[in-house]
């Protein structure tokens, strides 16, 4: 794997860069390519593991927005870093300033490993220091939820902070540090050209501190007075321990030039420096005794390192200290308990010797490094091959306006926003209209660049696109495959002339359409649509709606108006799943602390296209005589949207406005960060509409935190209805000006409404495409659906003329279970973990009569049958997505499992059937032993009514496979038969489970209990 690395810093002097430059030694190590990115780093250290070491420049303005430089660093530079040979596979950030990279990573497909140190606690810090977590706490809560696993380096982390800032469907777990570095010296002042810092303690301090007879103390940690390191308190540690062991030494790790000592503690507590890890664990090894004082610890990986030479060190019960310290007899409640240990160690006491002795055995067996490496490149493997798998769904977005247009009106933004929000889900492809005779082409370069703005898609290396003078045509790019559904989502209003040519093109290659409905404003109110394009279009667009897949309404009210446009029309439409806008803006964090009390100066916010039903005029007109009733009132008007087509009378109406008027202005097209500003320096906004299919606009006022004056009609009296808005009829300028003015002077109405708009509920994007997703998905043909014989088809139909279903029915519907041989302790076993696995690829060995084979193709996929039975094919060729093979499974198994690996196609879950051999059974088992698995596999073995079976698991050589983690040989029982005269029964049913992992393991397989115990009766077993 292509692995990238990330941190501020891979200095060996922190203990997370080490935890992190340990890591990519051990993967690199194992065959990965390790990348490297940050600000600082020891070159001549990351360069004995790293391929590629990326220097990210620091923004020079504000360490605090670090994270805001480094992500639009990375947008920018991204290309140009990493190609498609060399491109990341998966990413582990270890945190600052890459927090906010988290999502862009997510947005362009490469997956995210987070590997959370902790937060150290906030409170004893003040100023700029304060400050900077405080920044870092709240971009965990915002951005951790987006990766796709986080690993914190103890239970505690997991626990305290790992959950609390994850989302449920993160993957959460713990994989406490190594110990056993330090020996292989990776770190050392020498090899990075600098001074020996640590020469002078170890050969001055420690060496002559023994031969005063002193009683030598290691104070683990850096020296960081005034938070909860907690160093101070080493002035009290002495002052309690001298009286009863006055000959003591206290080193500290700090720099003996910058380290003030008080005058009466300089003979016993000395700096000595930083040292590196020879001169440390010299130092270690000749102390008498390491003490911990910090308060909190996400880790402790100095306590970890004193350890492992079998040196005794104390620490608080605090933190993670608990899961780290060797026995709970070093953990100490308090100073004054520290103390009294302390001195019964270096007296000779503590622990016995056995105790201490099985203690350190745990340790060690515990806390290798070479076991992290493990488990993190067993998580990275399963994440990386998680995240590239194919999926399921081919997506192309429409975006001809969107590319091309430099305005972000409603249509574009949603058609921007919801381009970004779906490269969560998939890679969808963007595609612009060339033409009856071109059909879709790709984008060029340019229009990449225009879609991507206002928060659009992220544009990466390896999309698709056109050279300026050669448009590439969708049709020549094999996008479009018949192994995976494809939709085309139509999310701009389309001109019919064109639309219907667009959905003969789309059949043709085989894809459903999906289109975004926003409005029937021209066919109900032509009058205020001046363009005349747009007018004579609209029903024609409504008409071709109909032969769409799905069409998804922008709100109830939509749906509602599309609905009886086709009853009046008597047209048969598609299915219509109403999707309501979200509120959340440009994916600025919602405001929730906005000033209550009405400003000296009230800052008015209008924010739409400027076209005839936007009402520009009559809001002018209203604010006019608004500042004529209300002279004591200092006000403004901001006016920002785009010109309109037909509509440049509103436009000279509005420019006019202005010239004759200072307080108003018009800003015309602005970015979202301006919009933003806007929006925060804004009183409140009015959004003067008449009829609208939704109103984005109001909403992102509320999210803002700012109130919203609108129509008391339609979607915007919908909108405005859960609270923050003023309704008013916008088409009355005297009910409009007295709502503008009852707003601007009316404090307690004020304060009520930013109330209601700051906690409110209000849709997020992220909400909104999960909804869009979800509808795409359960409209997509399913391709494990199982057309059954008409015969055995199942129907759940209750009514007062039919029975009740039987359980039967309702558990295995759609299953032929007759002469099904297995018990039904074994289908719920193997349905249970179809259910949980669901395998986009199985296999069935030995179909026999396809009730297995009915249950497997309702959860899989891709189902392949393999049976001697040349029948098999016919009987059960219903089953859609099921292909069949006849023959010898010792002859079509192997090469079926290398032609799928050939395909990208990995194997999830084999059913072997046991009614034959002992050596069949043996066989076909060590077939799958060969098989090296890319993802989690379950291969299952029914062994009929023939003991035969349990003969070939048993002599199966379960260690051939270094994949498999578990095997169970009687894990779900069958029929007992008795026999007659001894009453011996035998079990001849049950079903049998072996798991492969991905993940190679260490040391021998894990054979269940069940089984150990079976092995153990079969020595003396005789078979029939």
């Amino acid at each position: 794997m292509n692995i990238l690395l990330c941190n501020e810093r891979f200095l060996f002097r922190f203990g997370a860069d080490r935890v992190l430059m340990l890591l990519g030694h051990g993967l690199k190590d194992r065959g990965h390519r390790i990348y490297i990115m940050a600000n600082k780093f020891d070159r001549s250290i990351v360069e004995g593991f790293a391929d590629k070491i990326i220097k990210v420049p620091e923004d020079s303005e504000s360490y605090l927005n670090l994270n805001e430089f480094t992500a639009q660093w990375l947008k920018a530079k991204w290309v140009t870093l990493f190609n498609d040979d060399n491109r990341p596979d998966v990413v582990v950030i270890g945190g600052w300033p890459f927090l906010l990279a988290i999502e862009f990573f997510r947005e362009i497909g490469v997956p995210v490993v987070f590997s959370d140190f902790g937060v150290v606690p906030v409170e004893s810090y003040s100023g700029g220091h304060r400050a900077v977590l405080d920044k870092l706490v709240e971009l965990r809560r915002r951005h951790l939820e987006k990766a796709n696993a986080i690993v914190g380096i103890s239970q505690f982390i997991v626990k305290s902070q790992s959950c609390v800032d994850s989302s449920k469907s993160t993957e959460v777990v713990a994989i406490l540090c190594g110990a056993d570095h330090m020996s292989r010296s990776l770190w050392n002042w020498t090899s990075i050209g600098k001074y020996t810092q640590g020469t002078y303690a170890t050969n001055q301090s420690v060496t002559q501190g023994r031969e005063n007879g002193k009683k030598m103390i290691l104070n683990l940690g850096r020296w960081e007075p005034g938070c909860y390191k907690n160093s101070e308190a080493i002035f009290k540690f002495v002052d309690e321990i001298e009286p009863v062991v006055p000959q003591i030494s206290i080193l500290i790790l700090a720099d003996p030039q910058q380290t003030e000592i008080p005058a009466t503690y300089r003979d016993k507590i000395i700096p000595i420096g930083f040292p590196d890890d020879a001169e440390l664990q010299a130092i270690m090894n000749q102390v008498d005794l390491g003490v911990s004082l910090s308060l909190w610890e996400g880790f402790n990986l100095p306590l970890a390192e004193m350890q492992w030479l079998d040196k005794p060190v104390l620490a608080f019960n605090v933190g993670a200290h608990p899961e780290v310290i060797i026995h709970p007899w070093f953990l100490c409640q308090d100073l004054a308990e520290m103390v009294h240990k302390a001195i019964e160690l270096l007296r000779g006491g503590g622990l016995d010797r056995e105790t201490l002795r099985k203690a350190s055995e745990r340790f060690h067996e515990n806390f290798k490094c070479e076991d992290v490496v493990t488990k993190y490149e067993a998580l990275l493997e399963r994440v990386a091959s998680v995240c590239n798998e194919a999926y399921p769904i081919t997506v192309l977005v429409d975006v001809t306006n969107a590319s091309r247009d430099p305005a972000n009106s409603g249509v574009i933004r949603v058609t921007r926003r919801l381009c970004r929000e779906l490269q969560r889900f998939c890679q969808p492809q963007f595609v612009v209209w060339g033409g009856e005779d071109r059909g879709y082409v790709f984008p060029t370069r340019s229009e990449y660049h225009q879609l991507s703005q206002f928060n659009g898609p992220v544009i990466g290396a390896q999309i698709l696109t056109s050279p300026d003078d050669n448009r590439l045509r969708l049709s020549d790019a094999a996008v479009v495959t018949s192994d995976t559904p494809a939709w085309l989502l139509l999310t701009e209003t389309v001109l019919e002339v064109n639309g219907r040519h667009i959905r003969d093109y789309a059949k043709r290659l085989g894809m459903k359409i999906c289109a975004i409905f926003y409005d029937a404003i021209a066919v109900l109110r032509p009058d205020l649509v001046t363009d005349k394009i747009i007018r004579d279009n609209h029903a024609f667009y409504m008409k071709g709606l109909a032969k769409c897949d799905l069409v998804i309404p922008i709100s109830q009210f939509s749906a509602k108006q599309l609905q009886e446009f086709w009853s009046v029309e008597k047209i048969v439409g598609c299915d219509v799943r109403p999707n309501l806008l979200p509120g959340e803006f440009a994916g600025v964090e919602r405001a929730t602390a906005v000033e209550k009390m009405l400003p000296l100066k009230i800052d008015i916010l209008c924010v739409s296209t400027l076209e005839p039903r936007k009402n520009h005029r009559k809001l002018i007109e209203a604010v006019t005589l608004f500042a004529h009733q209300h002279p004591e009132v200092d006000w403004s008007l901001t006016l920002i949207g785009n010109k309109y087509a037909g509509g440049d009378d509103i436009a000279e109406f509005v420019e006019r406005a202005c010239r004759d008027n200072p307080r108003i202005r018009w800003l015309g097209i602005v970015d979202d960060n301006r919009l933003h500003q806007a929006y925060a320096e804004c009183t409140f906004s009015i959004y003067a509409s008449e009829i609208e299919g939704f109103g984005i606009p109001i909403l992102e006022s509320l999210w803002n935190g700012k109130p919203c004056i609108c129509h008391d009609q339609g979607v915007m009296s919908e909108l405005a209805a859960e609270g923050g808005c003023l309704t008013v009829d916008v088409r009355d300028i005297l009910k409009l000006a007295g709502a503008i003015g009852e707003l601007a002077t009316n404090g307690l109405l004020y304060a009520r409404l930013v109330e209601e708009a700051t906690t409110r509920p209000i849709k997020t994007w992220k909400e909104y495409a999960n909804d869009f997703w979800d509808e795409l998905t359960k409209h997509t043909p399913s391709t494990t659906t199982v057309n059954q014989h008409a015969s055995e088809r199942q129907t759940l139909n209750i009514d007062a003329n039919h029975a009740a279903p039987s359980w039967q029915d309702v558990l295995y519907s759609g299953c032929l279970t007759k002469e099904w041989q297995m018990n039904d302790s074994e289908r719920l076993a193997m349905a249970a973990v179809l259910h949980r696995l669901k395998p986009k690829c199985a296999i069935e060995i030995g179909t026999y009569r396809g009730g297995s084979l009915s249950l497997i193709s309702q959860y899989a996929n891709v189902v392949f049958s393999i049976d001697i039975d040349s029948s098999i094919p016919e009987k059960f060729k219903d089953f859609a997505n099921v292909s069949f093979f006849t023959g010898l499974s010792q002859v079509i198994l192997p090469t079926l499992l290398q032609e799928l690996n050939k395909a990208g196609m990995p194997v999830e879950f084999v059913l072997i059937d046991g009614d034959h051999s002992a050596a069949g059974v043996k066989r076909d088992i060590e077939i799958m032993l060969d098989y090296a698995p890319k993802k989690p596999l379950i291969v299952m073995i029914h062994d009929g009514f023939n003991p035969e079976c349990r003969r070939g698991m048993q002599e199966a050589d379960w260690q051939r496979s270094p994949y498999v983690q578990y095997v169970d040989i009687d894990f779900i029982p069958g029929r007992v038969i008795e026999h007659g005269g001894g009453g011996d029964g035998e079990m001849w049913g049950g079903l049998a489970m072996a798991y492969f992992s991905p993940a190679r393991r260490n040391g021998n397989v894990y054979v269940g209990a069940t089984a150990r115990r079976y092995f153990t009766e079969m020595k003396n077993r005789r078979y029939r």
